[in-house]
């Protein structure tokens, strides 16, 4: 459950770089991440080059590098541009996404009461969308992306640490090379740029420090999905979106409309359909 306390906190965090350009913090994101699961792998003594000669890794664990690029790309986005609670939004969904990729691809098992919950969190964004006057494409993103990113590591079932190693492996050459265009063509870099003031330095420990802040949770995440059922899993991550709704609108200011209210009523219900069933069933 830290993981999603973390995830939670995160747009304070990303906050702290928002006059950097969004994309170079992407980059910088992947490319300190896998510095630190590497760090990882060789502290733990993982044999992560062992897993980069499988087939079968790289069948599921480049998708999976892909669609959590995406999925941070998005998030950091939205929250540069102050959609915290449309993010949030969007990790209230995700486990719906969990919920329906559980049964759809590990064959488990909905009882009515889901099946409720489902339909009452479908008609919130269905209104939201609708009173809100445009798609809520963040929030759709997000959900889908990370739903369908632990379906794909709880297929592949590989550790978690040397599994984010692998993912980052692929991914960091593009995005140092990205990187470096991206300083070329806007002719500006926050990353190791005037470290003669204290600015600057504040600036480039916050881009290396978004490695370890990135790979931790997503490290407590991976052996999560590989140790519960994904539909459990799923209802457990509503503390995360809540704590970066609160977060949104009482500590960065963002309007809390009443189709944001509407969406998020019928999601809470759902929460505690969910909730009422889980409890019964561990008491039975």
């Amino acid at each position: 459950m830290f993981c999603y306390f973390l995830w939670g906190l995160f747009p304070l965090y990303w906050k702290l770089l928002d006059e950097v350009n969004s994309f170079e913090v992407i980059a910088h994101r992947i490319i300190w991440c896998f510095a630190t699961t590497i760090i990882f792998c060789a502290i733990a003594r993982l044999d992560l080059p062992r897993l980069l000669g499988q087939r079968r890794a790289w069948r599921y664990l480049v998708p999976a590098a892909l669609i959590i690029t995406l999925n941070w790309s998005i998030y950091i986005f939205a929250v540069s541009i102050d959609h915290v609670v449309e993010t949030a939004i969007g990790y209230y969904i995700n486990p719906l996404v969990s919920v329906l990729l559980g049964i759809v691809v590990f064959h488990e098992r909905l009882s009515p009461l889901k099946i409720i919950a489902v339909a009452l969190c479908t008609i919130g964004v269905l209104y939201f969308t609708i009173s809100y006057g445009q798609f809520p494409w963040i929030a759709i993103v997000l959900a889908m992306s990370f739903g369908i990113y632990g379906a794909v590591k709880k297929k592949a079932g590989y550790p978690a640490i040397t599994a984010l190693a692998f993912e980052n492996t692929v991914m960091v050459i593009p995005a140092i090379v990205f990187a470096v265009v991206l300083a070329h063509v806007t002719g500006t870099h926050a990353f190791a740029a005037n470290l003669d003031t204290t600015h600057g330095i504040y600036l480039t420990v916050l881009l290396i420090l978004g490695g370890p802040a990135t790979a931790i949770p997503l490290i407590l995440f991976a052996k999560a999905v590989n140790l519960i059922p994904l539909s459990l899993l799923g209802f457990i991550q509503y503390l995360s979106p809540t704590l970066g709704l609160l977060t949104g609108v009482f500590l960065l200011g963002e309007p809390f409309t009443l189709a944001h209210a509407v969406c998020l009523g019928f999601i809470w219900a759902g929460i505690a359909l969910v909730t009422v069933d889980s409890v019964r069933k561990s008491s039975s």
